[in-house]
């Protein structure tokens, strides 16, 4: 069995996550994943000769959360880290979206400020292999297509940063398991134990029921992930050409489509190549779903011109030859 170490250092080779002299945010929260993180990057901090700054986001949402931000502080110092620290009310910010959305939405705006201000395009993550097959388990259950079946990939883009994710082949028993062995000392974040998020009910009641069923239940679900991840990156890269070549004209707001080409598309181009233009110009398709895919479908086969579709967000107009697509967000 290969040391947990050498898995670390694997995943990173295999993903090519990191390079040499690189510059990298760590996401620390204080618990035991993100202690584990840190710790490994600083055993390989000298042979990549790296420049390690680590992020801490307190969400103010639990009493715990200032000591955990003290402890992260202190845990920095001790290590020679730098860190740097912002807090926010989250449940003051949550305005429609969940108050899970709203949190990371805030955590990743800290996270680009933070690379604003150091200058560091890159951030690591404390995400492990339970986490994968949870988020895959989460968006079977929601009906996710192929997209969302990946659950999160070892390397991403999120705005200007790229994230990147080397414990997506180390379960949480191992991480614990190794913690213990080294004495490291965490926190530990009594939310999680809190059965109305959704989250925690797939991990403290769905995926014990299914152990019973295949105990290498979370083994099996990141490797479903794998697959998917291939055969949809095959068909994202395919869409993102065609979206080239039927973008006539983009602004700051606004993406022009051939209206001419968008109708001889298989439906399976034609929604990638709209969440394709619609992430072009919010970032994300968070608030996009089946139904409205289907309506911007009808859209262009079927209705006359002028006619529109308004979604979360985002305004779809047909007309003469060009199907407009609109992000309403200021």
């Amino acid at each position: 069995m290969r040391m947990i170490e050498d898995i670390f250092k694997i995943t990173l080779e295999e993903y090519s996550l990191l390079k040499k002299k690189d510059k990298l945010l760590l996401g620390i929260s204080g618990g035991p994943d993100s202690l584990f993180l840190l710790h490994h990057f600083l055993k390989i901090k000298k042979e990549y000769k790296l420049q390690i700054v680590c992020a801490h986001f307190n969400h103010n949402l639990r009493k715990e959360a200032d000591q955990e931000e003290s402890f992260v502080k202190k845990a920095c110092f001790k290590l020679g880290v730098k860190c740097l620290s912002d807090k926010k009310d989250v449940a003051s910010f949550c305005r429609g979206d969940s108050l899970e959305q709203t949190a990371r939405d805030l955590r990743f705006d800290f996270f680009l400020k933070c690379s604003r201000q150091t200058g560091i395009k890159k951030i690591a993550l404390a995400h492990h292999k339970d986490d994968l097959a949870e988020t895959v388990l989460m968006r079977m259950i929601r009906g996710s297509g192929l997209r969302g079946l990946r659950g999160f990939l070892p390397k991403s883009r999120y705005k200007a940063l790229t994230v990147i994710r080397p414990l997506i082949k180390i379960s949480k028993e191992d991480i614990i398991n190794w913690l213990k062995d080294e004495k490291v000392s965490y926190c530990i974040d009594k939310s999680n134990f809190q059965e109305e998020f959704f989250r925690n009910r797939i991990r403290l009641k769905l995926l014990p029921l299914l152990k019973t069923l295949n105990p290498s239940i979370i083994d099996s679900l990141c490797n479903m992930a794998g697959v998917v991840s291939v055969d949809y990156n095959f068909i994202y890269n395919f869409s993102y050409d065609k979206f080239l070549q039927l973008k006539r004209r983009q602004t700051h707001n606004s993406i022009y489509l051939s209206l001419e080409e968008l109708e001889g598309l298989e439906a399976s181009i034609f929604n990638n190549v709209i969440r394709i233009a619609i992430e072009e110009l919010q970032g994300h398709t968070r608030r996009l779903e089946a139904k409205h895919l289907e309506e911007i479908y009808s859209l262009v086969s079927k209705r006359p011109t002028g006619s529109i579709v308004d979604l979360p967000s985002v305004l779809v107009k047909k007309e003469a030859k060009c199907l407009l697509i609109q992000s309403l967000i200021l």
